[in-house]
């Protein structure tokens, strides 16, 4: 009898619904706490996504850093790669809007130049951001795709799926958001987004994006890139 009525306990909606808000609550701290060592950010959410999209897991601690190891070497290169490309960018676009013109005889194409500059630049930053968006869960879906064939896949979907990748831009986003209004506006909201601010984003992704990827994760995307590879190689 007892046993009947521990499993009706566990089957209950109540039950279900705090026991992912305690996953949440956990994936969350693992993931704040990790983000501020050698590891890195990126790493440390790659790990938060895929645990969060496995689920119930009896043991979210040891899923999580299980999840860590796993995808740690292609997730640290990626964000390392993904660091870069905002250092540059983010120069380019302050070197472009600072630099001033001193000859009055090369004003317009030095202000040609520059212009066409920030703007390359700025949308370069833009391109980055949505490409990110999708990073994490294309390493989680695709294990065997090197990390080149990860950033091309990841700049085809973003553009054949724009919808998803603005909801999952926005989501991402809102991490940023609330941690900076955090700090600048009302540091009561802090304790919110230590506890939830990171995993809750990263389980709407998931959730925005279970029926698209469920798609992507039925195509053989290893095998259409070494198709590209070849075709390449032959031209």
């Amino acid at each position: 009898m007892a046993n009947v009525d521990y499993e009706t306990k566990m089957n209950s909606k109540p039950y279900k619904f705090f026991d992912a808000v305690y996953r949440l609550l956990v994936i969350n701290v693992l993931t704040v706490v990790l983000s501020l060592t050698i590891i890195g950010m990126f790493p440390a959410f790659v790990a938060c996504v895929a645990t969060v999209k496995q689920g119930n897991i009896a043991n979210v601690f040891k899923q999580y850093f299980k999840n860590l190891l796993h995808y740690l070497k292609k997730s640290f290169f990626i964000g390392l790669i993904l660091v870069i490309l905002y250092f540059v960018s983010c120069y380019s676009i302050y070197f472009y809007a600072k630099t001033e013109i001193d000859s009055q005889n090369e004003e317009q194409f030095l202000l040609l130049f520059l212009n066409m500059g920030f703007l390359v630049s700025f949308i370069s930053f833009i391109i980055i951001n949505l490409l990110s968006a999708h990073l994490p869960l294309l390493i989680i879906t695709f294990e065997k795709l090197t990390i080149g064939e990860i950033f091309k896949t990841s700049f085809y979907i973003t553009f054949r799926y724009f919808l998803t990748t603005l909801i999952l831009f926005v989501l991402q986003l809102l991490i940023i958001v609330i941690f900076l209004m955090c700090i600048f506006v009302n540091w009561g909201i802090l304790a919110v987004w230590l506890l939830f601010g990171i995993s809750l984003p990263a389980f709407l992704q998931v959730k925005f994006t279970q029926v698209i990827y469920y798609k992507f994760s039925q195509i053989d995307f290893e095998k259409i890139m070494h198709q590209v590879d070849e075709e390449e190689e032959e031209e």
